[in-house]
């Protein structure tokens, strides 16, 4: 049987539970629904998926399911036919939304987020294909389990490779994150640099100090402003960057995702930690230089000149993936902001020529 009428599942990628016995459960779908709730960045990392399988099913209308703010990532994309923006307080409203998506009578259900909200709703929807990950505790909720890789992949094409049971094909040469804003797609080499130091995860945040210490040696040398990006909950930090840098720094408040981009958009590097504020800068062209501790470059830095990841090597627990450190975050502690300053130097004047 072709993919349209029955996609097999491929060795690795998919392990088949039962389709269910409605005719048609394996048919080329007409409506499917992509469910990945929140986080910024793993919302922009499925933007590829979303691209390739409306590209192999362009009759199908997408729907994606998300949290707020993080619905402002899928503003204007054309691969999706709604943005569903979900909010429950309490159990009358998760009871409301139960109803709502089974209503909508999809065909597919993808669910890239796997925890038990998420899986509930896809077990609701009563879509005779319900995919997601195979490796959660309720896996149960799923017809067609998606299988990790055992190799360590950039996140977006990641997503994409976990389709291939669907019919998916990867064959875009160059997977990133996609916006549609309406802000510019391309750094300005005479604009700031901007920082976004802030981590909810303690094993990601390099330290303040060090954040400071960086931009006092890239406002030296480069004589251009630093922009210290953050959001809610993220002030605090910002602060202490902005004021440790002084001359020449400033904070300002980002209240929407749009003006987070446009601030990006006009900047000629982005210095972070492994988080949103790196994935948005890659969906928008702005060269990222992203410092990591316990998380793996391989899986959020995608293969491009433009991206470069920096992390201090030779400790044994290094991209320990844990959110919580028993040895002080060494890996983080240890790496110097004259490292990270000559990396950043080397990253500029291969994207605009010697300063």
């Amino acid at each position: 049987m072709t993919p349209e009428s029955a996609p097999s599942p491929k060795p690795g990628a998919w392990a088949q539970s039962d389709p269910g016995s409605k005719p048609g459960a394996w048919a080329s779908p007409k409506r499917i629904l992509v469910i990945q709730l929140r986080r910024i960045g793993d919302v922009l990392m499925a933007t590829p998926a979303l691209k390739a399988l409306k590209k192999r099913y362009p009759a199908a209308a997408i729907d994606f399911l998300v949290e707020p703010p993080c619905d402002e990532v899928l503003s204007g994309n054309p691969d999706v036919a709604a943005v569903l923006v979900y909010r429950s307080d309490g159990w009358r409203d998760y009871l409301s939304w139960l109803a709502r998506i089974r209503g909508r009578r999809y065909d597919w259900v993808v669910d890239f987020m796997g925890n038990p909200r998420s899986a509930i709703l896809a077990a609701a929807s009563g879509a005779p294909l319900r995919a997601g990950p195979a490796h959660v505790g309720h896996r149960w909720a799923y017809n067609l389990r998606m299988v990790q890789s055992s190799t360590i992949r950039y996140a977006g094409r990641e997503k994409i490779r976990l389709l291939s049971g669907l019919g998916v094909p990867d064959t875009d040469p160059a997977v990133l994150p996609t916006l549609h804003l309406g802000t510019p797609k391309a750094p300005d080499p005479a604009g700031p640099i901007v920082f976004a130091p802030a981590s909810r995860k303690p094993t990601r945040r390099w330290p303040g100090r060090h954040y400071a210490a960086l931009g006092r040696m890239l406002r030296e040398r480069f004589r251009c402003p630093i922009i210290v990006l953050w959001g809610p909950g993220e002030k605090g930090v910002a602060d202490e960057v902005a004021e440790g840098i002084g001359e020449g720094a400033t904070a300002p408040e980002t209240k929407t995702l749009r003006e987070a981009a446009t601030i990006l958009a006009g900047c000629r590097l982005l210095a972070t930690n492994c988080g949103g504020a790196k994935h948005l800068a890659v969906a928008l062209g702005v060269p990222t230089l992203t410092i990591h501790g316990s998380s793996d470059p391989a899986s959020w830095t995608p293969p491009d000149p433009r991206h470069l990841a920096l992390r201090r090597e030779g400790l044994p627990c290094i991209g320990c993936g844990l959110n919580d450190c028993p040895r002080g975050i060494e890996c983080l502690e240890g790496l110097s902001p004259e490292k990270v300053f000559a990396a950043a130097c080397r990253l500029l004047d291969a994207m605009y020529g010697p300063s």
